[in-house]
């Protein structure tokens, strides 16, 4: 909603304030121009982009227009699902968490919080974390299974952040074949030179548009759209960084309470379930399994 906002208030304030300067607003919109520098820009990005790539950027382009899932409901659910598999992994040992982390899609303790089910990238994260705890109970440190956490979320990040970075690259390209389309319009005013001063006026201002078309593009519509998708990879790997938290300081032998609580640092501050929302989920737990 916040990005709709945003590009609305732009193409307003940009055409209206042509528009108030007696400009007409179908001297900007040129179909020709918009063809010609988007297809290219977008080419070229299909061209210099993996598949993978490509397809994590439509996802994130799409999250960019809806409602974060990212919310309070959902931090609270995912350090409650932890907490429910740490509880689990206390009575009954590895075999019953295994039993849940093998079985994830059909677990009963996983149905019970849906914004995490539908989230496969953070359930996904989550599996595997679990079992890398699994395999190396008493083989490896704190240390070193922080460690190895650290450095898969941190291929993690770099693999969400390629979609923006690839956005911003093709934000970056549109001036410039605005430029080139400009050049285009020039060179077909040249060739009707022997026109009336009028006409040339019009492929001039024509040829133009092409300039402000790449301009708009870059600063007005790919560019900022490259940040917000930048924002929406931070917001994927909060969850990631509770995960790791959790399962870092359980290794530690902590309770499944001071792990769950200190994952709570990594979550931003208005997403952020206070200790005692957080406590009255446990306690909700607690009187359910009674």
């Amino acid at each position: 909603m916040k990005q709709l906002i945003g590009f609305t208030l732009i193409v307003v304030v940009v055409f209206g304030g042509f528009v108030l300067h007696g400009g007409r607003f179908t001297a900007l919109f040129k179909i020709s121009e918009i063809a010609i520098i988007f297809g290219a820009a977008f080419g070229g990005m299909i061209i210099a982009t993996k598949k993978s790539t490509l397809k994590l950027m439509l996802q994130q382009v799409k999250m960019c227009f809806k409602k974060s899932i990212y919310n309070k409901d959902y931090y609270n659910q995912l350090l409650s699902l932890n907490f429910e598999l740490l509880k689990e992994h206390q009575a009954k040992g590895d075999k019953a968490l295994d039993k849940h982390i093998e079985q994830a899609e059909e677990s009963e303790v996983f149905q019970k919080y849906p914004l995490i089910m539908g989230d496969k990238f953070t359930m996904t994260f989550i599996v595997d974390s679990y079992r890398v705890f699994i395999l190396s109970k008493g083989k490896l440190s704190s240390h070193d299974i922080e460690s190895v956490l650290e450095e898969e979320i941190a291929f993690l990040e770099e693999e969400l952040e390629k979609p923006s970075e690839r956005m911003h690259a093709t934000a970056e390209s549109a001036p410039g074949l605005g430029i080139l389309a400009a050049v285009m319009g020039i060179i077909l005013t040249m060739q009707g030179l022997d026109n009336g001063v009028a006409e040339i006026g019009r492929n001039i201002a024509s040829a133009l548009v092409g300039t402000f078309t790449g301009v708009f593009g870059c600063y007005c519509l790919l560019g900022p759209l490259s940040g917000a998708m930048s924002n929406i990879a931070k917001d994927q790997t909060i969850p990631l960084q509770c995960v790791k938290s959790i399962i870092t300081a359980y290794y530690q032998k902590n309770s499944p309470h001071f792990c769950v609580n200190a994952a709570r640092k990594n979550i931003e501050i208005e997403e952020k379930p206070t200790f005692v929302e957080l406590e009255n989920s446990i306690k909700e737990l607690h009187s359910s399994k009674a």
